[in-house]
């Protein structure tokens, strides 16, 4: 059970950061562009926060019940935290993620309410780049 979770954790990285990576990409050229705000753009957001939230409930699943690593976290966690890899998976990697995941919510939040298309896609896009520069920045093991 814990290999096909973490098998499916790290895998379903790629197509978040692929979708995240279409949004921003999307949002910032449509607010120069002064493009409408149409299906795609909602269907996408809403497929980033689908992938975003299944993404955190199999990392909660490695965190809280499967994973050795933050079970020896758990064990001693005032060794955990003179361990510099206990450490990352234990409190930087999981808060970090949890952040960024609140990021893309928020961002789809704020993006639906705001009244003109270019608003929309100025708040999609600022929240999504600050989710993507903290996973970035907190991702484990940049292998395929």
């Amino acid at each position: 059970m814990y290999e096909f979770i973490l098998k499916s954790h790290n895998g379903l990285r790629w197509i978040m950061l692929a979708l995240l990576l279409f949004v921003i990409v999307r949002s910032w050229s449509a607010f120069a562009g002064k493009k409408p705000f149409g299906k795609l753009d909602n269907a996408t957001g809403g497929a980033l926060v689908g992938i975003s939230h299944l993404q955190l409930l199999l990392g909660l699943i490695l965190y809280f019940g499967l994973s050795p690593i933050t079970e020896a976290a758990f064990a001693d966690f005032g060794a955990a935290m003179k361990d510099k890899n206990l450490r990352f998976y234990a409190v930087e990697h999981i808060l970090t993620m949890i952040i960024a995941v609140g990021l893309i919510q928020a961002g789809r939040i704020v993006s639906k309410k705001a009244t003109d298309d270019a608003q929309k896609f100025r708040k999609m896009a600022i929240f999504t780049t600050g989710a993507l520069i903290l996973i970035i920045s907190r991702m484990p093991h940049w292998k395929f």
